[in-house]
């Protein structure tokens, strides 16, 4: 399996552990790293960007794919497309999003060619309740709401995971970049191209889905 650490595209192999990486890599932001490897042709910097992003995108391509195999083929897939396109990064927004939206499109197009995408665009996220529209002007959510913090053990863990398996694709995208890997709204609306109300939409409406799942589960946790 390709990781983050340890990858070899083509002729070309990216090792976190060379002898001769350095450490200075890893102060800089990733818009630097990609101008030092699309300017110098420097493998150091493009090293630093596959340690950072090698399990995000992995992340992302299984939430999507729901499959390992393909997710590990996304994930190759991806690499040899920044080593391609990093030139074409404008830096209109942050290379995380630009790298998201790859992904995303990767995932879909492989989907699409294997004939194993069905997707179905949900047509209600601006059609909020006026007290579901306040919740959005938090960018973050309290812990005590959040279904990822009822997951405290393993078993928890394995239900929450299989939970957002089986929301609709739109949600479940939404969360895995929102809440999962950290991104704001913005980038999230960017990274899928889509408005920021939108995320918001969907993002809420992941998480009352998920809460609801687990406190039919675990009790405890409906509070």
């Amino acid at each position: 399996m390709i990781r983050s650490t340890d990858m070899e595209l083509g002729k070309l192999t990216i090792s976190h552990l060379d002898s001769g990486y350095n450490l200075i890599y890893t102060n800089l932001t990733d818009e630097k790293l990609a101008g030092l490897y699309v300017k110098n042709n420097d493998e150091l910097a493009f090293n630093e960007l596959v340690s950072r992003f090698g399990d995000k995108i992995y992340r992302l391509s299984l939430r999507i794919t729901k499959s390992p195999h393909l997710a590990e083929e996304i994930l190759q897939i991806v690499f040899l497309k920044l080593i391609e396109r990093l030139g074409d990064f404008r830096g209109s927004s942050k290379l995380s999003t630009w790298i998201y939206t790859i992904t995303k499109n990767e995932c879909f197009n492989y989907l699409r060619k294997s004939n194993k995408y069905s997707y179905t665009h949900l047509s209600k996220d601006n059609n909020l309740k006026n007290g579901d529209q306040e919740n959005y002007e938090v960018e973050g959510i309290d812990t005590g709401n959040n279904p990822e913090e009822m997951a405290l053990n393993k078993e928890q863990s394995e239900f929450f995971n299989n939970a957002i398996n089986k929301l609709h694709e739109d949600y479940r995208i939404v969360y895995q970049l929102r809440d999962i890997e950290g991104l704001s709204n913005k980038q999230t609306a960017e990274a899928l191209g889509i408005s920021v109300a939108a995320v918001k939409s969907r993002i809420l409406r992941a998480r009352n889905e998920l809460k609801g799942r687990l406190s039919k589960l675990f009790p405890e946790y409906q509070s």
